[in-house]
């Protein structure tokens, strides 16, 4: 992995039972993939072939089996031993039976991978493994540089968000923020990723951006990242219900050692910020399985990627203004967001794509919402999926009228408070942040008040449980209830702005340990 992350390199964690499972996984995978190679020149009557049908359980056949159907057999123990990993994780009980049987396949596969080593060196031969993960890439992949901001992820009015849905297409041939070329991800230079039990343990905080075509074109992020004068360690994109997975976002943000933070929304990519229906894309249409052969070959995609991600799926909920939250007009009943959440999760579970997600639930600021009742606490609560389905808790918060105190308690105090009511035992990204650039904020410097405040809040040891921020570097049009409202929350509006910012990522007491950036 790239020196992004942080710069010493005794940052990841030790590996929990989660990461050995993960380098499980990892075996079976490429297993399947020197099998390919290996029935070029081995007999299929030979050693290896004996030694993967006893790890399936079955008689080696008295013919010849082809290189798919030795691939269709390693992806059922795959997905036998995935089926272990989940049972062994929901239910305690059988834990240490459920174990033995892991250990068992795993000591299987130990002996087949020895004994295609053995192959390979009576026959001099050379086997490579290479696989993608991911069917097609959505909106925003390979060609061309292009982009925009809008659709959905969007917000306004009183609500406590403000963002756009990034899009944008590829070029391999922008500059990091280190200033040297960006690592292609189909080239040849392999990128060491930490897993998932690495990622949540790290001790210092992360700091994202979203801009207009990131992952897909570094070009602005790189820009505002060298105005800033140091390099992030996470990455946000959008992604529809109606896209693949898209491995090339994952791979990309990696390459250049960022963590993948993906806002996942429940509709497709290209709806309407002020769509608060969308037949087809209830809650209930999700838990009754109208997705799930979607969601499986997503779940199956992201497993064989083998890159760990964040999923902050259907964000701020507890407002009124996307299909996915509960009322009325959504057609949504109340508890169905919950249910929804929890299916998508197990789909994931069932496929062996949790060890790679880190999800991310993440409502709006409670106190811009519009209703009284959206800031009680019970209200948020009934949204949570329940500890168990969650990884990271979060919030949107967004400073955008020069009437309120430009604070970090003013914008997010209320919310943090609740969510350490309801997540007691969860670290808190701010997964969406920004300050907007207009009316008397401009002329009385408002946002650069609201970013010096933002790292106070930071230093200030009562904040120690939030991990980081990703901030929203966009101009973002929003329509709420027939309003349309443009907002610029690029970090770098003005002068006084950057300057606010760069000043504050350079401190030394917010516990970011990140690179600077070569001009």
């Amino acid at each position: 992995m790239s020196d992004l992350i942080r710069s010493s390199g005794a940052w990841w964690a030790q590996s929990s039972k989660h990461a050995k499972l993960t380098a499980l996984g990892t075996t079976a995978i490429l297993v399947v993939l020197g099998l390919i190679t290996w029935t070029v020149w081995v007999s299929p009557s030979g050693p290896v072939s004996t030694a993967v049908h006893q790890a399936l359980g079955v008689t080696p056949p008295k013919k010849k089996v082809s290189a798919a159907e030795l691939q269709t057999q390693l992806t059922a123990a795959q997905e036998k031993i995935w089926a272990l990993e989940g049972k062994l994780d929901s239910t305690t009980a059988k834990a240490g039976s459920r174990g033995d049987q892991i250990a068992d396949l795993k000591a299987q596969i130990a002996s087949l991978q020895s004994q295609l080593g053995a192959a390979k060196s009576r026959t001099g031969g050379t086997t490579t493994a290479s696989g993608s993960g991911s069917g097609s890439d959505g909106a925003g992949s390979g060609g061309s540089a292009s982009g925009s901001s809008g659709g959905s992820g969007t917000s306004g009015g009183n609500a406590g968000s403000g963002s756009g849905k990034g899009s944008g297409s590829g070029d391999h041939g922008v500059t990091n923020p280190n200033g040297g070329p960006s690592k292609d991800p189909d080239g040849a230079t392999p990128v060491s990723v930490p897993t998932k039990a690495q990622i949540m343990a790290q001790p210092t905080r992360w700091y994202g951006l979203y801009t207009a075509q990131s992952p897909f074109n570094w070009a602005e992020y790189d820009e505002v990242s060298q105005q800033v004068g140091k390099a992030t360690n996470m990455v946000g994109f959008f992604q529809g219900f109606d896209q693949d997975f898209n491995a090339s976002a994952v791979q990309r943000s990696w390459a250049n050692g960022r963590l993948p933070l993906m806002t996942w929304e429940t509709a497709p990519a290209k709806t309407g910020n002020d769509a608060k229906y969308v037949p087809g894309y209830t809650n209930e249409d999700i838990v009754t399985g109208k997705f799930d052969a979607y969601l499986t070959k997503y779940a199956k995609a992201l497993a064989a990627n083998k890159q760990p991600m964040v999923i902050r799926l259907d964000h701020e909920m507890n407002g009124s203004w996307y299909n996915w939250s509960e009322g009325t007009a959504q057609q949504n009943a109340a508890g169905s967001y919950v249910a929804m959440w929890q299916h998508v999760h197990d789909v994931f579970q069932a496929n062996g794509a949790n060890q790679y997600v880190i999800w991310n639930w993440a409502p709006s600021r409670i106190d811009k919402l519009g209703n009284p009742k959206y800031m009680q606490l019970d209200y948020l609560r009934e949204y949570y999926p329940q500890s168990e389905y969650v990884d990271w808790v979060g919030m949107s918060g967004y400073y955008r009228t020069a009437s309120e105190d430009p604070t970090f308690d003013t914008t997010f105090g209320k919310t943090l408070a609740q969510l350490r009511e309801i997540a007691p035992d969860k670290k808190i990204l701010l997964s969406e942040v920004g300050a907007t650039e207009t009316g008397t904020s401009v002329t009385n410097g408002q946002k650069a008040k609201w970013i010096t405040s933002l790292f106070d809040g930071l230093a200030d040891p009562a904040n120690d449980d939030v991990i980081g921020f990703s901030y929203f570097s966009e101009t973002a049009t929003t329509i709420v209830d027939g309003t349309r409202t443009t907002n610029d929350w690029r970090l770098n509006s003005r002068a006084d702005s950057l300057q606010a910012f760069v000043d504050g990522i350079a401190r030394t007491d917010t516990d970011y340990d990140l690179q600077e950036v070569k001009q």
